[in-house]
């Protein structure tokens, strides 16, 4: 095992900290038989512990840090000072200046003490008034942090600030101690009432001497010097409380600092499981969640109010004294109770564009394409419902036994499914497809080889032209996200309005108005269809509509809009070609429970769309777009259709690649009439090329 680390902490000085750290050392020393190292960390070229030793001069550790990690652990102990008693003794600084002090990089002055407690079995360190980065290091590498308290109102009401403080900095309760100096110097102030005040039991209790040794301060201690004083007995009981805090017996290292391996980890998944059963059993987080609201203030108060019990429930289940695993628990449970648990890191990391939650123990990802399953679980059923009423509450939204699925958003715009019990046989479940933080454009498509510069090309006029385009695609195809991309081309002095289930397109135009449909309240009222909402925007005088998706008896409205004088508009399908998206909305239109002969719903979607774009994403992840299509006419009853472009595939795929290139079929779109009537141009030497760029197209 490795030595072990006591430091004295004090914000204020006047306690008495570097003599209760000197007499302790040499106390430890005795009473152990093992090596002992004293470090004096106050302020520069003070020498507190050199001179209550009694020593000229002390070596010090910024003399040894630049040469520390090339000394072997022997060369190491030579390198301090020692005192009669046997006592090492190392500085931080030597008597200097202050302007030329440079206070050393906090992990070097920590790696540098973990080499030492390799070498010694105990260190004692008087740290001074200061806290920053290496007081903090040095003390996550403590065992035991000691605060001293004097009989003195002021000085109580400091080491009760400092032990509330190291405790807020999520140091264990086993590891911040408080040790009474100088009891009874005040006989008004008994140990007792110290430590009523401080709201905790002394860990040590050091009298006051009123009768001191005259020789004490030229370099005598009570435990060295006299070994029968009452004093002494005080220092030999701290010592042996501190001793008996772990009764491993420690094994010396060799020349090399190897160490015994330490101690197994507490199972901290098992003490996260029941930490957070009790936070749930004792903060009503669901009634929180609605009386703070958005009010970053009670947030705020709330988050610090669950940290505390999180902490005192840490120590309570587990002897975990490590403050980097602590603060790491004290987070992961944080994000659980208040947040998005797991789902934060998940949502967080870009490579990652879709979330699927089969169950708590459960959870796939899509990344680059390609879905994997992860090591992540929640940590119950219960817990991941918890993290589904926190997506869907702050929406207005309710799911339980009565409404068991919803769809909502997050605030970042990714869409969200969530499927309960009775309906989820196994267990709740939730799909998150993410909102891409960046914005893509036609040109990331085409170096992801989704389409070609020709299509790229022919598209952009096709919207400037104010052709109305239809896109179709399979679940997760990137419908969406070309639906986003191609509204990027609509010149910025037009009024376009969007119409979506759950607002996920992004247009960067200014004239701009977003609806968003909405589900039925408790009672089964309120609800808005897209159908009703595709009726108003015809209201609102728009030059584009943009509908997100087609999905139900609103297709009927979309094709009338479009046929009459609502050229230019926008909207996705499920289907899996051009033909099936014909086929699939002349479904939808019937849905509107019109008795339309299904010839009339062609001529209407004849009238109604120009192009039709189909996208596929194929086994290795790539979305391609694999046809574009021009509706041309009918030939009796069936549509016809014009192919543009396609891609064709080459050889047989494989879960790593798909082979193929785009191609011009050589079909010249009758669209063109159009485009030189609305003054947009676009080269017709595009239609001609047999295939598009084998450098570009093949991917």
């Amino acid at each position: 095992m490795p030595g072990r680390l006591v430091s004295f902490y004090a914000s204020r000085g006047g306690v008495g900290r570097t003599f209760l750290a000197v007499n302790l050392a040499v106390d430890l020393l005795l009473e152990t038989r093992d090596t002992v190292l004293l470090l004096d960390l106050g302020c520069p070229f003070s020498m507190d512990a050199g001179q209550a030793l009694g020593l000229a001069s002390v070596n010090t550790l910024e003399a040894l840090l630049p040469t520390a990690d090339r000394l072997a652990p022997s060369m190491l102990k030579s390198f301090a000072t020692s005192h009669k008693s046997g006592l090492d003794v190392l500085a931080l600084f030597g008597p200097r200046r202050a302007a030329a002090v440079v206070p050393p990089p906090p992990e070097a002055l920590a790696a540098l003490v973990s080499r030492l407690l390799a070498v010694y079995g105990w260190v004692v360190a008087d740290l001074g008034h200061g806290f920053g980065p290496a007081e903090a290091r040095l003390l996550d590498l403590s065992e035991a942090i000691l605060v001293p308290a004097a009989p003195d109102s002021l000085d109580m009401a400091h080491a009760l600030a400092d032990l509330d403080f190291l405790r807020q900095c999520n140091y264990s309760r086993q590891a911040v101690r408080c040790v009474l100096n100088r009891v009874g110097e005040d006989e008004r102030i008994s140990a007792q009432a110290m430590e009523q005040a401080l709201g905790r039991e002394a860990f040590g209790r050091i009298p006051y001497d009123r009768n001191a040794p005259s020789g004490l301060a030229g370099g005598k201690t009570y435990p060295g010097d006299y070994p029968r004083h009452e004093m002494t007995k005080a220092f030999d009981a701290l010592a042996h409380a501190l001793v008996a805090r772990n009764g491993q017996a420690r094994v010396a290292p060799d020349d090399s600092g190897r160490q015994e391996p330490p101690e197994a980890a507490p199972d901290l998944d098992a003490v996260k499981r029941d930490i957070h059963k009790r936070l749930l059993e004792t903060f009503d987080l669901k009634y929180a969640d609605m009386e703070i609201g958005q009010d970053p203030a009670k947030r705020e108060e709330l988050r610090q109010e669950v940290t505390r019990h999180i902490i005192l429930l840490i120590d309570e289940n587990t002897g975990l004294r490590s403050r980097e695993g602590r603060d790491r628990l004290v987070a992961e449970l944080l994000q659980d109770v208040l947040g998005l648990g797991l789902l934060e890191d998940l949502l967080a990391d870009p490579s990652i564009s879709e979330i699927m939650v089969n169950s708590h123990d459960v959870i796939y990802v899509e990344r680059a394409g390609r879905i994997e399953t992860t090591e992540r679980r929640f940590l119950s059923e219960p817990h991941l419902m918890r993290v589904i009423e926190r997506i869907v509450a702050p929406l207005g939204r309710k799911i339980d036994t009565a409404t068991p699925m919803v769809d909502a958003r997050l605030a970042d715009g990714s869409r969200v499914n969530a499927i309960i019990p009775p309906l989820a046989i196994k267990g709740a479940a939730l799909t998150i497809r993410k909102f891409p933080e960046k914005k893509l454009s036609c040109q990331d498509l085409i170096g992801l080889g989704t389409l070609s510069p020709q299509m790229e090309a022919f598209l952009q006029a096709a919207v400037l032209a104010r052709l109305n385009i239809l896109i179709s695609g399979g679940t997760g195809s990137g419908k969406t996200t070309l639906l986003n991309i191609l509204s990027g081309f609509i010149p910025v002095d037009e009024r376009i309005v969007t119409v979506e289930d759950s607002a996920e397109l992004k247009l960067q135009q200014p004239h701009v108005i977003t609806l968003e449909g909405r589900p039925p309240n408790i009672e089964g009222k309120g609800e808005v269809t897209i159908r009703d909402l595709v009726r108003n925007c015809l209201r609102m005088r728009p030059d584009r509509i943009v509908v997100g998706e087609c999905r139900g008896a609103e297709a009927l409205d979309m094709l009338q809009a479009m046929n009459t004088g609502h050229d230019g508009s926008l909207t996705t399908i499920h289907a899996n070609s051009a033909r099936e998206a014909l086929s699939r909305l002349e479904t939808l239109v019937m849905y509107a429970g019109y008795e339309l002969t299904p010839k009339t719903i062609r001529e209407q979607v004849v009238g109604a769309i120009d192009l039709i774009i189909q996208i596929k994403r194929f086994k290795d992840g790539k979305r391609r777009m694999v046809q574009l299509a021009e509706v041309t006419g009918m030939e009796g009853d069936v549509v016809t259709l014009g192919d543009v472009f396609v891609f064709r595939q080459e050889g047989a795929p494989t879960p790593q690649s798909v082979q193929g290139a785009y191609v011009a079929t050589g079909y010249i779109p009758r669209c063109l009439a159009d485009f030189e009537d609305r003054g947009v141009s676009v080269p017709r030497e595009i239609f001609w090329t047999a295939a598009t760029g084998a450098g570009e197209a093949r991917r």
